[in-house]
This record gives C-alpha cells, structure tokens and sequence, in this order.
C-alpha cells in the first residue's frame, strides 16, 4: 500500500476501525460495494473497552462477522445490581430480561473476539480496501464527492511517519467512526453539546489467576458509595472489570499506578496479586456529550464521533454499532440506485432522539452512582429502597422511514424491535437472520402475500424484499411456505391484529396490516424509500 499514489475511488470512505467502523465495512463490503477503511493502527487493538452488548447488537456483529467466533467467550449476565455503601439493592438494570432474541438480553463479551471475527470476514471480501496503518490529514468534499487525504503512521513513534507516500481516497460517502476525539468531526467543524457530566475513574482489566468469591459469578456491581463509588463487571467467562471513582483530592498521576490499583483491590474486595493478572489499568474521563449534527454534505458522524455515553447502562457500543447498520441498508439502497440519496437525510432523525435517550439515560444513573454528599445519597437509598425503580424503559424510533397513520404519526409499534426467532425453510432450520441477512422481509399469514400484484412483487424483488409465507400454525410447510418454529412471527401478527409485517434490514418494524391494505403498505413502503427502480451504479469504484 505504501506505494498507492493515485486517487483511490471507492462507494464509501470509512475513517476509524472500531466496532462502528468494522460493522459498517463489512455490511457494506458483503453487499458488493468497494469501500476503503483508514485506521492508525497497524492491528486490531487487542484489548476489551466495551464490555457489555445486547441481544439486538450481537445480531448485528453476527451479520458483520462469525457469531460464534465472536461471542465464543461471552457470558450471560443476567443481573447488574446497584447497591448503596452497606450493600442493599437499590436498582438491577438487567433484571426485567425478555429473551427477545436467540443470543442473551445482556451479554459480557470480550472485545477483541467480536473485533477479530468481523476483521476475519472483511479480510475475504476483495472489495474492502483496508489502509491500516494510516491517519486521516485532509479532508474536503464537493458536490458529489468526499475526498479524503491519509498519511503513513509510525505506531511505535506515535507520529506521522516521515518521507511517508501520501493515499488520496474520494467516494460518493464518507462516515467519520473515528472515536470521541473525531478527526472528521473536528474537521467539519461541528461542535459537540456537553450534558455536563464528566467523572474519573481508575479502569482496572484483569484476568482471574484462581477462582473469585460468589459475588463476582455472571453479575455486575455498582457500589454507589459516597465514600467512593466503584463497580466490578465481567469480561466475558474470563476477565473482570474493576472501576473506582476518583476523588476530587487525588491526582490522575497518582492513581494510575499499579500500587494503587492492588490498594483498591485490596481494600473493597480483598483481592492481591496473586489473585489476579492485570491486563491494563488507566484513569479514564467519563463524559456525555453528542455532536450538535451528524451529517454535513456528503460525510456522516458515526459512533463515539457522534455520541459519547457513560458506561452506566452499557449501551455505547450499541449505539455505534446501531448507528453503522442504519447507514449500511440506506447505502446500499443508494448506491444500487434504487433510492435516491435523500433516504439519508432519514439517518439521523432516527438515531440521534434513540441515541439521547439512552444517553439521557445513562447520564441519570451516572449522577446516582456518583453521589458523594452522604445525606442525598441517604435519601437516594431510601426512595430507591422504598420503591425500586424498574430498568430504564428502552427508547424505539419516533421519525424517519416507518409505516404512518392517517395522522402522518407512525402507526402503534413501528419503530419498535420485534423478537427474534427460528424458521424452517426447505426443510432447513437457522435463525431468522441467518435465512434472511440483511434485507427487508414481509412477514405474511399463509396465502396472504399471494395478492401481491406482478408489477408490485418484481419492484419488491429489486430491492431484496424477502417474503416468508408462514405456515399455519401446528403444520408443515407447503407449497412454499415456512415453519414459524417458535411461534415468534405469528404471535407478532397478532399482537398487531395484522396479517403482515414489514422488518427492516436493522430489524425494526416498519409497519403492519391487514390483508386488504397490503398493497397499500408495501407500496408507501417504495415510495418512503424514494425507490427509483435503479441502475446498478456501474461507474463508481471502477471508473
């Protein structure tokens, strides 16, 4: 690659190799379009950050990679316990598990698994051109294009590396997954807003070297102390997470020692060096912050380079990667020509109110944790104690290309998340993302979707609409129809009095139906997506 000098032209531009950037490289680079990756770093990181996905998300890192791989060390952690400072249970986030998908509500992962199985999917697909090693120094656009400079990196010098070749990329698109201190968003000039929330806290990444007390078996804590909060969490079936909260007294120089780290582990859990191997510790700055727009022209903020959430609910990464699979269905879309552009102007209208939410969220159970005045943290223990608040409700889309009521509201349910279940089709049962991928699927009661007109089927069928017949319930598949194995598409029909459902590719309900308006539905569903009956955009990475 050193010796690249022209301009490299591909379909998107993706700046930042993390979880966004890996999934949306390789949704995007498994539906054929050429896409170029810029990321410093010569390898995969190959330490844990994140340390919690959900069942929505690992569906998604699933699609972008080898689920199994991915996940081959995670472990169910059915419970995340807020207690005070004499340990009584104030909240447990996970508590309310619905088992809505086939991989567990709350999942403790190890990072660089999930990491390594996308990676080692995008390495087989030729048209992803991965520029590691480079950092990002220029950036324009114009009308119709993203262009984007990228200079050699030397990672052991941690600089620009000298007499480097420089790489010129340009694309239709370019998204900025480059962190919480995006070089895109910099670049363009957007402002972020700060929530006012910013917290230290010694992070401590650890692997067991004996078996730990019961406390620490497939649970999270949060210790809202305020003599000095801390947590411990899993990561995945091998490691543990520890975190204590800085106090405004003490220097960042000073705790980021390793003696300092066996101090706290010693202290609030009476763990030395020879009960654990430390993997990494670090003091680190938790901030709630979200860029005042995520989009200017032609490039896109995706991920931490667009919000920023502390990690009390666990749902940073999710957001990232939620994010990355909006973008990549609507890319690709575009890029067949079978929807004009302005579907994107549909990207952040629907993540950015989800996102806040959660950080919103997040922020507020921030605030509860960290409280170090003992009288308000007295009173926090005896209204929580006295009332347990139930988990954070979980935000669904309100705007943007979801099925409307004759208000022009969305109808009840769309923009919600349906469950997930297994189908037998051909005789051959998998999960429903593993027969549908990543398109959009029109679930209908057996014989429904027959009155699908010809013309109306073959527009459908252009952009990828798959249809699942499903069988009555009790019966074998017939004449092409599928077994609803777990009831989970039926029961979804029925909970809408409907007779069919459209899912999205990132598997949110569109809208619903009786039989009679079918047509209706599946027609404004074209007609939000600006279908275009395309072109295959044969000039693009090729020309």
């Amino acid at each position: 690659m050193n010796d690249v000098k022209q301009v490299v032209k591909v379909d998107v531009i993706v700046v930042g190799y993390g979880p966004a950037g890996l999934v949306l490289a390789s949704l995007l680079g498994q539906q054929g379009h050429q896409v170029a990756v810029v990321e410093r770093w010569p390898e995969l990181y190959g330490m844990p950050r994140l340390t919690h996905v959900d069942g929505e998300t690992a569906r998604f890192i699933s699609l972008a990679g080898d689920g199994e791989q991915a996940f081959r060390e995670a472990w169910d952690t059915p419970h995340y316990y807020w207690v005070n400072g004499k340990g009584q249970i104030l909240l447990d986030i996970t508590g309310e598990n619905t088992k809505k998908m086939i991989w567990d509500d709350h999942l403790s992962v190890h990072q660089p698994h999930f990491e390594e199985a996308i990676h080692d999917r995008i390495l087989t697909l030729p048209n992803v051109k991965l520029f590691r090693g480079y950092v990002a120094s220029e950036m324009s656009q114009d009308a119709n294009t993203a262009y984007l400079t990228c200079l050699p990196w030397d990672a052991e010098k941690n600089a620009v590396a000298i007499d480097g070749v420089p790489v010129h990329l340009a694309a239709p698109y370019l998204v900025g997954t480059d962190g919480s201190k995006s070089f895109v968003r910099t670049s363009l000039g957007i402002d972020r807003i700060d929530l006012g929330f910013n917290r230290r806290w010694l992070l401590v990444d650890s692997y067991p070297t004996k078996p730990l007390p019961p406390k620490f078996d497939k649970k999270g804590m949060q210790y809202c102390d305020p003599k000095r909060p801390h947590m411990h969490i899993p990561i995945g079936s091998t490691g543990q997470r520890f975190n204590f909260a800085l106090l405004d007294n003490e220097k960042t120089e000073d705790m980021n020692t390793e003696d300092a780290v066996f101090r706290m582990l010693k202290h609030f859990h009476g763990l030395g060096r020879q009960d654990l191997t430390l993997i990494r510790y670090l003091v680190y700055a938790f901030e709630c912050r979200m860029a005042k727009s995520w989009r200017a022209g032609r490039i896109f903020l995706a991920g931490d380079a667009a919000h920023t959430t502390p990690p009390y609910l666990g749902q940073g990464a999710c957001a990232a990667i939620r994010d990355s699979s909006n973008l990549a269905w609507k890319f690709d879309l575009v890029l067949r020509g079978l929807a004009n552009e302005s579907i994107l102007d549909t990207y952040e209208p629907e993540r950015r109110p989800h996102a806040f939410k959660l950080l919103q969220a997040a922020r507020k159970l921030g605030i509860l944790a960290n409280l170090r005045n003992p009288f308000l943290a007295a009173i926090r223990d005896m209204v929580m104690r006295f009332k347990r608040p139930p988990s954070p409700a979980f935000p669904i889309l309100t705007d943007g290309i979801l099925a409307r009521d004759a208000s022009g509201k969305p109808m009840p349910g769309a923009g919600s998340l349906p469950g997930q279940g297994r189908l037998t089709i051909d005789g051959e049962t998998k999960t429903f993302d593993e027969h549908i991928g990543f398109h959009f699927t029109l679930i209908a009661k057996h014989g429904v979707a027959a009155g699908i007109p010809a013309p109306l089927r073959k527009d459908l069928d252009s952009i990828g609409v798959r249809i699942l017949d499903l069988a009555p319930r009790g019966q074998a598949a017939a004449n092409g129809s599928v077994v609803d194995v777990d009831g989970v598409y039926g029961n979804l029909l029925d909970e809408m009095n409907a007779d069919v459902a459209i899912i999205r590719p990132d598997f949110v309900l569109y809208g619903y139906s009786d039989g009679k308006g079918m047509v209706a539905l599946l027609s404004d569903l074209l007609k939000q997506l600006r279908f275009t009956r395309g072109r295959e955009v044969a000039q693009r990475a090729a020309a």
